[in-house]
């Protein structure tokens, strides 16, 4: 993988005993792998009942470290201060369900499982591999790998723009937002060529006509959260109040309902919560 990566580091951690069940090192991090597990499932639990609540994040002069936990597992990551944490936390809490449903016998409870564990982290090779192909995923790591990582992306945002542009206007104020929003436009798309290829027409905003091996994919990112933002401002300023939040209930909300782990996936969530609302 790239060496300039987001994810330096990852521990799933019995809570009690600070056990490793797996230690995965991403980068050249100088960290002792097993040495770091007890340390942090003390600090967790001293933090914990020191201040009277849940924390999940410490910053050290280089570093970051976000966990998930749950009463047996604290599942810690080590990142760049640079990384979305709430994107990390929402990996830690993906692996995490993903220990839950896949890792524990069924009809067995999980103090119960651990406790027969022996303590050899080969017992947890398949789930370390999982959590290997998840950081692979999240990691710029290959054109084949960012090319399908943008189109997802791009097939995000498209349905976001297929749902603001259901506002239900009359079609002579449809025109004069698909106007203004071309107006708002053009800056970007000087800045991001790439986005001279995208139509705006009373159809609504076809994003996917972008070439995803010929774009960097953090300024497809920035590209696209302009253009979420452009968009919703215009179609809020010009279809009205009334309109715009029926849209938002009759659209786009169920849109985010039903594919809410991909838009956490690609942090558009926030977004949402800031352009829409």
């Amino acid at each position: 993988m790239s060496d300039r990566l987001s994810i330096h580091g990852i521990w799933l951690i019995e809570r009690h005993t600070g056990r490793n069940l797996i230690a995965r090192a991403y980068t050249g991090v100088s960290i002792d792998m097993d040495l770091i597990a007890p340390f942090l499932s003390a600090t967790h639990t001293f933090i914990n009942r020191a201040a009277n609540e849940t924390l999940r994040t410490i910053d050290t002069d280089t570093h970051r470290y976000v966990w998930a936990a749950n009463d047996e597992l604290l599942f810690v990551m080590v990142i760049s201060k640079g990384a979305r944490t709430g994107h990390m936390r929402f990996l830690l809490d993906y692996a995490l369900n993903e220990f839950m449903h896949n890792e524990v016998p069924e009809g067995m409870d999980l103090p119960t499982f651990l406790k027969q564990w022996e303590g050899n982290p080969v017992s947890f090779e398949r789930f370390a591999r999982f959590v290997d192909e998840l950081v692979s995923q999240y990691e710029q790591s290959g054109d084949s790998l960012v090319a399908g990582k943008t189109m997802d992306c791009l097939e995000v945002h498209n349905h976001i723009f297929r749902a603001l542009m259901e506002v239900k206007v009359d079609k002579r104020t449809r025109k004069k937002m698909v106007e203004e929003i071309k107006a708002r436009l053009r800056p970007l798309v000087e800045t991001h060529p790439f986005l001279a290829v995208v139509p705006v027409d009373d159809a609504g905003i076809e994003v996917l006509n972008i070439d995803v091996y010929s774009v960097e994919y953090k300024a497809l990112r920035s590209a696209l959260e302009s253009v979420f933002q452009v968009v919703a401002e215009v179609i809020r300023n010009v279809a009205g109040e009334e309109p715009y939040r029926n849209m938002i209930f009759d659209h786009a909300m169920p849109y985010v309902k039903n594919d809410i782990e991909r838009l956490q996936t690609y942090a558009i969530l926030d977004d949402i919560v800031r352009y829409l609302f």
